[in-house]
């Protein structure tokens, strides 16, 4: 079902380094899908992937514009045709940064800038990506990946309604309120699994990204637990779930990426359902 977020992008200093920490953290693999070599063959930045919908991509040494700034490069939604969500972005105003050409499906994916309330989205026709990296190995959607994975993002913003308003006008986006749990004033989430938080609050003191977490969901969410803080990262927020556990919010750990871990059983809860 789209619209539904399907992976982002955080910029890293050191892809090996964070790439191996995440493994260690969380058993997540990543690879370079083959594309990258055939379509950018003189490029020296990374980018990695997974079934968990986490992408780092580290700029080279020609740089990486649309990389520039936030640590944040993009949060991808997958809709129901990529075409149609250019063409309303452009009537709004925005044109996008960067487009990339998927040749196995033969379509393009839009990442547009931050002229879009401070956070670059991207738009794909649901699908597109899947079907491309499948054309080199077996490759799980993130709807149909185990966890742990990315459950949901959530994201800041100084006004949460004029930004929901956007996404429903060109992403199709249906947001409704949620408890935000101590990290602002006001929430809002919804089925395609982005969260987005509206300050101020003591949890987003000193927060430089628009991403305030990446909240994964888990199967052993206090073995996972023991596993950050023995690594050194030290819970910043606890919030007891009613459908039974905990959610523990860590903030930045690898490489400054934020983090928040969750149960399964609370994946309902987390999105205000």
């Amino acid at each position: 079902m789209v619209p539904k977020f399907c992976r982002m992008a955080w910029r890293v200093d050191d892809m090996d380094d964070f790439t191996r920490r995440m493994g260690e953290l969380f058993g997540f693999t990543f690879f370079t899908p083959g594309l990258i070599a055939e379509v950018y063959p003189d490029a020296t930045f990374k980018v990695g992937f997974g079934e968990h919908g986490i992408e780092p991509i580290q700029p080279g040494a020609e740089g990486l514009g649309f990389a520039e700034g936030d640590r944040l490069i993009e949060i991808a939604v997958d809709v129901a045709d990529a075409e149609s969500v250019r063409a309303r972005l452009k009537a709004a105003g925005h044109e996008p940064i960067a487009i990339s050409y998927l040749p196995v499906p033969a379509v393009d994916e839009y990442l547009f800038g931050r002229d879009f309330h401070g956070i670059q989205f991207l738009a794909c026709t649901e699908g597109v990506n899947e079907a491309q990296i499948r054309s080199e190995l077996p490759f799980a959607a993130l709807d149909d990946a185990k966890p742990p994975k990315v459950g949901c993002v959530t994201l800041v913003s100084e006004d949460i309604d004029a930004l929901a308003a956007s996404l429903k006008q060109c992403y199709d986006m249906e947001f409704h309120p949620f408890n935000p749990a101590g990290f602002g004033r006001r929430g809002l989430s919804g089925t395609h699994r982005v969260r987005l938080i509206e300050g101020p609050s003591a949890l987003l003191d000193g927060n430089e990204s628009a991403l305030v977490s990446v909240d994964i969901v888990h199967h052993d969410v206090e073995g996972a637990r023991a596993t950050l803080e023995a690594a050194g990262y030290s819970v910043r927020h606890r919030q007891q779930l009613a459908s039974g556990g905990f959610a523990y919010f860590f903030g930045p750990t690898v490489q400054g990426f934020p983090l928040s871990i969750y149960p399964e059983s609370a994946d309902a809860e987390m999105l205000g359902l």
